[in-house]
């Protein structure tokens, strides 16, 4: 199990034999919990018909669904899947966007930040300890905070009686048996790569053993590479030409996995495995654990003098049971983090079409979608099949990646666009969601076959930009914050801060090193809402739609101990940044699909339904994030997390 020494000396044991003892009786309702990053309706409708995404349209059109879900605010992965967990916003949860401010506060500066994906801010219960607890049997399939410690931290000082508590009810939670969580993110040992001939340290062939079981005619040629998972043993062989490899931790064939050079998939998905011509899995141990290699030869030379390998990015598994871990291995064997996007739009694939490309790295990318795809519907499968848990928290990030790399090229309103190759961008992308539809229709299946319920959800919605807002810039102008000969934020000399770029944050003496004093906090807040209604860009145009000072709208759950003290919703097409630097705070900048934006953005609206199980076509007014961990409670007969703010959407839907 993960474990920490901090861990081990303050659970009480009392606590741990007391969780350990519960045993999980048997509920007639099974559920599956899965959030679909980036899922918004309204986008999906627009791009995809119900040909194409089959399984979406048949949840949306034939689920009990709300008009839309509110998502956090900011709209961001972290504190979206906090809540939805949780069941509360982030001035109770602490994930208050992607990275956070660092508690307790008069022990870190307005400007150190932490991951949100981390646990340590984590500070209300996930249903998954919810569910243990009341004896159900639950699996936690990558889910965010998880399952490290939920840091419970004090706003200042130690944590109080209550948080002690929770923080170790929460922890000995994860001792239960019946509780199996897991996250791979949380353990990358290496990226995604593509490995050309340059790349590799070419060897003799006479090292590798049990050649003769090859048949082949050409002399094979040998090399090896090396990642942070270890150095790895290549072999290049064929008949008339080169057009496989093999590839192992020895250099002996009867110990590798091999791939052949086949040209990139055309045909769709459906009537076929996902990517077929990816190599069986290669399992390598490391100081971190276990974590396995897969590899697909793109394209080698007639003449073996050159080649395009590829490997999607390697993880180990964080569990929180040792056993997990291993059946997990045993059954994925190889799943990994995303799809190779940020390769892809770099080039790394080929020229794209928006760099002129002939569709070939395109093709080349979606195979890595497949894959991403294929793994992760396998360790739905372990959890569900295998372990025979009563509720699935699931995830699944392919839509939001693509979108962060396409949705603004479809936009014919960005400066930049260009119709052919927004429609080229726009199949891409449609594509890659009807991935996400088989991804979809996977855990539907799985759910009906248990006559569950399937519970759709999603942290965010998505729009273009290509515009930069850079508040601390905009801070700097109106003297509310000073740099240093480094250019570094001299918090000895400023006032207000953006941390994150999702708000500002008045550094009061509450703060380590802070220079404002409580009576002068209103005043400069003041300040910073002055400075925000007025950014404007070259032209006069309002920058910010509007300010939010988190006090004020308890309502958005903005604010809280790791929050700041003045939020915005920026307007079209811009993105805010965490950057100090520059002359001006309006910049043109590269083009991206975003979210972090207002909460009531209707873009950022995401979705809430639920399928199968008892539940048929009905629509009822719209929810929020905080709803899910409630209403899922609910169906499950058992009582909502602890902290929860949401309410049961049951009684409506049903």
């Amino acid at each position: 199990m993960y474990k920490s020494a901090f861990f081990l000396t303050t659970v009480s044991a009392a606590v741990v034999l007391s969780a350990c003892s519960i045993n999980p009786q048997p509920s007639g309702e099974r559920a599956i919990l899965v959030s679909i990053d980036a899922l918004n309706e309204r986008l999906l409708r627009d791009n995809l018909s119900a040909q194409q995404a089959p399984a979406l349209y048949r949840v949306f059109d034939g689920g009990a669904c709300t008009e839309y879900a509110q998502p956090m605010f900011p709209s961001v992965t972290a504190a979206g899947h906090a809540s939805i967990w949780t069941g509360a916003y982030g001035d109770v949860h602490n994930i208050a966007a992607n990275a956070v401010h660092v508690l307790p506060r008069d022990q870190n500066t307005a400007m150190a930040t932490i991951s949100g994906f981390d646990s340590a801010n984590l500070s209300a219960e996930p249903i998954w300890i919810s569910a243990g607890y009341a004896q159900r049997r639950v699996g936690g399939h990558h889910s965010t905070q998880a399952p490290g410690e939920a840091g419970f931290p004090a706003r200042s000082g130690e944590r109080s009686a209550q948080q002690q508590a929770d923080f170790e009810r929460v922890q000995a939670g994860y001792e239960l048996s019946n509780v199996q969580v897991m996250n791979g993110y949380n353990q990358q040992v290496t990226g995604h790569a593509v490995i050309r001939a340059e790349d590799v340290s070419w060897t003799e062939v006479s090292e590798w053993r049990n050649l003769g079981q090859l048949g082949v005619t050409l002399e094979p040629k040998a090399f090896t590479f090396s990642n942070a998972a270890g150095t790895f043993h290549g072999l290049l062989f064929g008949s008339s030409r080169y057009d496989s490899m093999a590839i192992s931790l020895t250099p002996d064939i009867n110990q590798a996995v091999i791939a052949q050079s086949n040209p990139v998939e055309t045909e769709g998905f459906a009537d076929r495995e996902l990517a077929r011509h990816f190599s069986e899995p290669l399992k390598v141990e490391t100081e971190r654990g276990n974590t396995f290699l897969r590899i697909r030869l793109f394209e080698v030379s007639n003449n073996g003098e050159d080649f395009m390998l590829y490997h999607p990015s390697m993880h180990v598994m964080d569990t929180n049971h040792e056993s997990v871990q291993a059946g997990y291995d045993e059954y994925v064997q190889g799943w990994f983090g995303n799809s190779a996007s940020r390769m892809y739009t770099a080039g790394e694939f080929g020229p794209t079409r928006f760099q002129g490309g002939d569709g070939t790295a395109e093709a080349r990318y979606l195979e890595t979608a497949e894959l991403f795809t294929r793994v992760f519907n396998k360790g739905s499968s372990w959890f569900w099949q295998e372990q025979q848990v009563d509720l699935l928290v699931d995830y699944f990030p392919l839509g939001d990646s693509i979108d962060h790399s396409l949705l603004t090229y479809m936009d014919p309103t960005w400066p930049g666009y260009d119709e052919a190759v927004g429609e080229a961008m726009t199949e891409l992308r449609n594509k890659t969601w009807q991935l996400v539809d088989l991804r979809l229709e996977h855990l539907l299946q799985l759910a009906a076959d248990a006559d569950a319920a399937t519970f759709v959800v999603g942290d965010h919605g998505m729009r273009s930009s290509w515009m930069e807002f850079k508040p601390n810039v905009l801070l700097q102008q109106a003297g509310l914050q000073v740099l240093d000969e480094n250019g570094m934020v001299d918090l000895s000399r400023s006032k207000a801060v953006a941390p994150s770029g999702h708000w500002v944050t008045v550094n009061t003496t509450e703060w380590r090193g802070g220079i404002v004093e409580p009576d002068q906090k209103e005043a400069v807040i003041a300040e910073v809402v002055q400075a925000l209604q007025g950014a404007a860009d070259s032209e006069g145009g309002a920058v910010i739609e509007r300010v939010y000072i988190a006090s004020e709208h308890p309502e958005l759950g903005i604010g809280g101990a790791a929050g700041g003290d003045v939020y915005w919703s920026e307007a079209d097409n811009y993105r805010s940044s965490r950057s100090t630097r520059g002359d001006q705070y309006v910049a043109e900048t590269g083009p991206l699909g975003w979210h972090s934006r207002a909460s009531t953005d209707p873009y950022m609206q995401t979705v809430t339904c639920a399928y199968g199980g008892g539940f048929s076509s009905k629509r009822i007014p719209a929810s929020k994030l905080i709803d899910v961990a409630p209403t899922v409670s609910d169906y499950l007969r058992m009582p909502a997390p602890r902290h929860a703010q949401g309410r049961s959407l049951l009684p409506d839907l049903r």
